[in-house]
């Protein structure tokens, strides 16, 4: 679409917010009117987003298109009922988030607290936050009981030692939520681990049949050293050299360091520059991948993870300030 072409869409768009009835019975008949009009604009990628006033009938409505030249435009219409344009947009439906992933949105007391929760090296807040949302789109419709969000609520205050009721109660008043949003937040916190569960369990299975040798189980020994060793000291008494940090292990091929991921059984390699050091190292024992219980839980966290980077990669992110 080029820059000529975008002014009548701008004003099309401006009819069509002046149009929709900004009551909450009628957001759903806003929504298909919104969608049919999309269908008539389809190279805007247009999405109409709704946002109830809390404690009102009200609805606002902003319409997010795509600039030809990139970004996006945000039309909004401000009705003539009184209230002041302060006033009005002060409880805008982005004024308290963050971000939207895919439709759903994140305040920020709720950015706040999934934050405190996660933190991962080498993993911005702001991934962090995008693979929040997908995982919360993903898990909305998983179904909990009381049980399940009584353990999550359980689990959570063990963690933080919010044991007593008093205790609780501060934190609560401390981090600026209601009881009844602490509630939300773990409902959300057990359809997320039923979730992961279940994703786990039905990608296992088909991962394992892809990385088989990642999933090898091997016992290996290896030495990290800040000079070279010969492969042949490893059956030396290396142990008493306090220069050296020797590992014996029996895991994965995949947990291995990748200079001896993809030995046989004798094999070793080193020494080789390594992180800061050198690496030599040998493997003793490999055996074929097996589908058992551990090795089957192993894979199933490996293909979670997988699927959630790509999905976090794939959706649709608009920031509302950052």
């Amino acid at each position: 679409m080029t820059q000529l072409s975008l002014g009548p869409a701008l004003e099309s768009g401006v009819n069509l917010l002046h149009g929709l009835t900004r009551r909450r019975s009628a957001v759903e008949e806003a929504r298909r009117t919104a969608a049919a009009w999309a269908q008539a604009h389809p190279r805007l990628g247009a999405q109409l987003v709704t946002s109830p006033r809390p404690g009102s009938p009200v609805v606002d409505y902003d319409l997010l298109l795509d600039h030809p030249s990139g970004g996006t435009i945000m039309l909004g219409v401000q009705a003539e009922d009184g209230t002041s344009w302060l006033v009005d947009h002060s409880t805008h439906w982005a004024a308290g988030y963050v971000l939207t992933v895919d439709g759903t949105h994140v305040s920020v007391s709720e950015a706040m607290l999934m934050l405190r929760s996660l933190a991962r090296p080498g993993m911005s807040p702001q991934e962090e936050l995008v693979r929040f949302c997908v995982l919360r789109n993903a898990a909305e419709q998983e179904e909990v009981g009381l049980a399940d969000v009584q353990a999550a609520a359980d689990g959570f205050r063990r963690r933080r030692g919010l044991l007593g009721h008093d205790t609780m109660a501060e934190w609560l008043d401390r981090m600026g939520m209601s009881a009844e949003a602490f509630h939300d937040h773990m409902t959300m916190t057990a359809k997320d681990r039923r979730f992961r569960a279940r994703k786990r369990a039905e990608l296992a299975p088909a991962y394992l049949d892809r990385h088989r040798d990642r999933f090898a189980q091997v016992r290996a020994a290896w030495v990290l050293s800040d000079e070279p060793v010969e492969a042949a000291e490893l059956d030396g008494p290396l142990a008493g050299r306090w220069d050296l940090r020797l590992t014996r292990a029996r895991t994965w091929a995949g947990e291995l360091p990748v200079p001896l991921r993809e030995l046989p059984a004798g094999g070793a390699a080193g020494p080789v520059p390594y992180e800061e050091g050198f690496l030599t190292g040998q493997v003793v024992e490999r055996q074929e991948a097996v589908a058992d219980a551990a090795t089957l839980k192993a894979a199933g966290e490996a293909a979670f993870e997988e699927w959630l980077t790509g999905a976090a990669r794939e959706a649709g992110v608009t920031w509302h300030w950052l």
